[in-house]
């Protein structure tokens, strides 16, 4: 079975998270910076080496706070929680990532529509983790006419 990496790095309440393209699908998600750990390295050699391709950052590495083996897949996934040493968050200059990450962003860890459906899923569970309460999505208010908002 296949090993995971992930990176979870909270700033101010907002967590990181990249726009990756997933060839099969031909969609572009948000998940976690992190990825496949390679032969012969740790989970952590993995992580460091991934967030350095990925979003130009070296991190520093802390316990892990959560693994999972999502039904009916060929991996295990295990998330650290990560602390950024160097460098700003950016997508990576290394061109076997360029055509798969199209965008960094931090997102608010109470917000779980902030990142379309894979929030929904996900980002209630990892802010649990990490101490913080997701809280409920609220309805959208609804537009104003045009009309009425001239007025």
């Amino acid at each position: 079975m296949r090993q995971k990496a992930y990176a979870l790095i909270v700033e101010n309440g907002r967590l990181l998270l990249v726009r990756y393209y997933y060839p099969k699908e031909n969609a572009w998600y948000w998940n976690f910076p992190g990825g496949t750990v390679e032969p012969g390295e740790t989970l952590e050699e993995a992580l460091r080496r991934e967030l350095m391709e990925e979003c130009s950052v070296e991190v520093e590495v802390g316990p892990m706070v959560l693994r999972e083996a999502p039904p009916g897949r060929d991996y295990v996934r295990h998330f650290f929680r990560c602390r950024i040493k160097s460098g700003r968050p950016k997508v990576g200059a290394d061109p076997a990532t360029n055509d798969s990450i199209g965008a960094l962003a931090w997102v608010d860890l109470t917000d779980p529509g902030a990142c379309g459906g894979w929030g929904r899923r996900n980002l209630p569970q990892v802010a649990r983790v990490l101490g913080f309460t997701p809280r409920r999505r609220s309805r959208l208010p609804l537009p104003v006419p045009k009309r009425a908002a001239q007025k």
